[in-house]
Order: C-alpha cells, then structure tokens, then sequence
C-alpha cells in the first residue's frame, strides 16, 4: 500500500477484517493467557475476536500501528499476542 493514511469510519465490518488479514502475519495457533483465561486460537479467530471487541476507531489505530509494523518488516506476532491478551481481559473483566 501507499503511505500511512488514516482509514475512515465508511469501512464496512469485511474491509477491516479484510486488512487485518493482510497486515496480520499468518500463523496457524496462536496461545494466549489472560489473567482471565488461556485460549489457542487461528488468525481467523483473531480478527474476529479483534472486530467483534473493538471499537471502530481501535480498529483504526491497529490498522495504522499494523501498516507501520509491516513497512518495517519487523515481526507482528508478539505485537498481535499483546493486543489480544488485553483484549481477552477486558472482554473477561465485562463478563465477569
């Protein structure tokens, strides 16, 4: 893609899904403990997890922290690993 710009809230839900898929880097199981729980989950779970407990302007700012992450070719999956865990323990502090 060009340079960084800022997506807008016109994206529909499959357009970010869509962009997570390619700035997320693949992988097939991905654990991740929580202080709430430890789930193993799929590239595909992940973004839907991410969409489904994100905002639309938190999925803006991770679109935008992914792009930088991708043009530096530096490696997501840690990167990925932090946010999900922070997601699956809010999602656990509003199920609690």
């Amino acid at each position: 893609m060009g340079s960084t710009y800022k997506y807008d809230d016109m994206l529909t839900t499959n357009e970010i899904k869509d962009l997570l898929g390619i700035y997320i880097s693949p992988f097939k199981e991905m654990e991740i403990k929580s202080n709430v729980r430890e789930v193993t989950i799929s590239k595909t779970k992940a973004i839907n997890l991410l969409c489904d407990n994100l905002s639309k302007e938190q999925l803006n700012d991770l679109l935008l922290q992914l792009e930088l992450v991708s043009k530096k070719n530096l490696d997501d999956y840690v990167y990925m690993k932090y946010i999900l865990t922070g997601v699956l323990d809010n999602q656990g502090r509003h199920h609690a």
